[in-house]
């Protein structure tokens, strides 16, 4: 890799050196190397135990943590209480469409169950099944007529009254 004296030799230094001789190194004494800093402090180590030190109580400290743990608690609060309408409307939601559709399902049913019924207790199905059973029309003595009074949440059964029949002796 090139450094900048090789290239001022190159362009430069070439020139001006042509007429000088060469440099010729003389031997001395071998360097002798930088001491290295600090080599001449000793640090003596010592093994610490520290297990029998109670840590000193710090009143500032512990009020300075509760405090910032009752902050993190109403903080935790109010978030929750934030969220709770939005889980109840969701939630109400989901009732109310599940109640939707059981109802539309309850009402498919009832027209069923009125469709059915209505074929049983059809006119022509009850005069055919009165010909399966060999049923016949009741004779007029055996018909009730229920009167009542004029309100129409009372009904009295009574029986018609017979002709009296007079046995001679």
């Amino acid at each position: 890799m090139a450094t900048l004296a090789t290239w001022v030799n190159r362009f430069a230094g070439t020139r001006e050196l042509a007429g000088v001789a060469p440099a010729v190194w003389t031997r001395t004494e071998s360097p002798r190397l930088r001491p290295i800093a600090n080599e001449d402090v000793y640090l003596f180590v010592k093994r610490i135990d520290n297990t029998a030190v109670a840590r000193a109580a710090d009143p500032v400290a512990r009020t300075a943590r509760s405090r910032s743990m009752a902050t993190g608690f109403v903080a935790a609060l109010l978030v929750i209480a934030g969220l709770v309408p939005m889980a109840y409307n969701t939630t109400a939601g989901f009732t109310l469409e599940h109640l939707r559709s059981e109802q539309s399902q309850l009402k498919q049913d009832m027209a069923k169950l009125q469709a059915s019924e209505a074929q049983l207790v059809s006119v022509e199905r009850l005069t055919q099944l009165a010909k399966t059973l060999k049923m016949s029309a009741p004779a007029p003595q055996q018909v009730e007529t229920l009167t009542g009074p004029a309100s129409k949440a009372e009904a009295k059964n009574t029986i018609p009254v017979m002709p009296a029949v007079v046995v001679p002796r």
